[in-house]
């Protein structure tokens, strides 16, 4: 079903009054241009997660957002995440009851907001802030990366989060931004050239390849700390300063990819043909071709800049004769899915992706009760290491506790014991 949520003029002053109007660009200000090496002096790196790694896919369950006030975003579309998701907002402590206030008398769902605190210098949580892991004792984490902008206090934002949520934090050196990445949740992901352009590390300015030749400095670290093991770098096909792919192409599944679409007669025809060609000649991880959808953007209207959050897609419209036909390209690739248009104060480099992050559900697992050994089958092996972390011989993770606590108290024991044993018995 797709609908519509357009803010008109007439409401436009109420709706975007706590969007602040003297924030840091998107870009970098003249200052920051000057003083690009803090960026390096930003970074830091700690040992990885526990192999195997996966990194969560934007598509997958999750049980929030992550916003920041002064906002960036309309209150009217806060108020539609939140009746599904937990809104998490950071905030500074003396704007806090402003943000409060101001979610409040929009009617946003109070119960289903918590506030982060700690200082931003902008509203761009997906640029800066966590990228989620699931290590290899099934744990949800945090893998953090130093954000290309010499923004100390976004760039702290993932550490914030992990400290607010108890989850683990893990850094890993390598400069990169959030509007600038993908994966498919199975070891595949995608960005830009600034992946490699923005690491020294790389030795390379290329502007212009599709894609780019590999970088062992980054690709290392995105399979160490990440689990990536195929990354497609490529040139910008928009050739805009911003170099996101967000702006251009987007993940929806792990068989289906969106990438935008324009007339012959648009300045960057030919570049943005050449890179539809060869994510459409790539391979899924499944080993299957990736079915390619298209959506029109003539006059570069940020359709792709979409958010996907459970089983409710929501997409920055313009008021524009192409809307619907972008929000039906939507509801085909995704057919299950709610498909919510929403128009803001979007740019083509910039729009309601790059101001939202989800939180992944920390309480998901692929994996079946019982099946504490996480391999996919239960039988007496579970046993045999379930006694043992009842015992103490073994120390089982938050995810094992969770698989094998059967009773659901909280604690491991023999009750648990006896109920998988039953379990394999029947």
């Amino acid at each position: 079903m797709v609908n519509y949520i357009v803010l008109s003029l007439l409401l436009g002053f109420s709706i975007f009054s706590d969007i602040r109007g003297d924030e840091l660009p998107i870009g970098f200000t003249p200052e920051e241009w000057e003083n690009r090496h803090l960026i390096d002096e930003m970074g830091y790196r700690t040992d990885p997660p526990q192999t195997p790694i996966r990194n969560i896919a934007e598509y997958e369950p999750m049980q929030g957002v992550l916003i920041r006030y002064p906002f960036g975003i309309s209150t009217s579309l806060i108020r539609e995440m939140a009746e599904d998701v937990v809104i998490y907002c950071l905030v500074s402590s003396n704007q806090q009851s402003s943000a409060y206030n101001s979610m409040n008398n929009a009617d946003v769902d109070m119960n289903n907001v918590e506030f982060i605190i700690g200082s931003t210098d902008s509203y761009w949580t997906r640029d800066y802030g966590p990228w989620w892991v699931v290590d290899g004792n099934g744990d949800i984490g945090i893998v953090d990366f130093t954000y290309n902008r010499p923004r100390p206090n976004d760039n702290a934002a993932p550490y914030k989060v992990s400290q607010h949520l108890d989850v683990p934090y893990f850094s890993a050196d390598v400069v990169s931004t959030g509007g600038n990445y993908m994966t498919d949740g199975n070891g595949i992901a995608a960005a830009t050239q600034i992946a490699y352009t923005e690491n020294s590390q790389c030795g390379t300015n290329d502007q212009s390849s599709v894609p780019l030749a590999p970088c062992a400095y980054v690709d290392n670290i995105m399979y160490d700390y990440y689990g990536i093991d195929t990354y497609h770098v490529v040139a910008d096909p928009n050739d805009e300063y911003i170099d996101h792919i967000d702006c251009w192409g987007k993940y929806l599944s792990p068989s289906r990819m969106l990438i935008r679409e324009v007339p012959i007669s648009h300045p960057q025809y030919n570049e943005i043909e050449e890179v539809a060609t060869y994510f459409e000649n790539t391979l899924t991880a499944s080993g299957t071709e990736w079915e390619v959808f298209r959506v029109y953007t003539p006059n570069d209207q940020p359709y792709t800049n979409s958010l996907i959050l459970n089983n409710k897609v929501f997409v920055p419209i313009m008021n524009s004769q192409w809307d619907d036909d972008a929000l039906e390209v939507y509801q085909a690739a995704m057919p299950d899915h709610e498909i919510l248009g929403f128009t803001g104060s979007w740019q083509s480099t910039d729009a309601l992706h790059c101001r939202v992050k989800g939180i992944p559900d920390l309480t998901y697992t692929s994996y079946a009760d019982g099946d504490v050994n996480m391999d996919d089958s239960i039988d007496v092996l579970d046993v045999v290491l379930l006694v043992n972390f009842v015992l103490g011989a073994v120390e089982a993770s938050s995810t094992q506790i969770q698989i094998g606590d059967s009773n659901d108290d909280g604690i491991l024991n023999i009750l648990d014991v006896i109920s998988l044993v039953n379990q394999i018995t029947g």
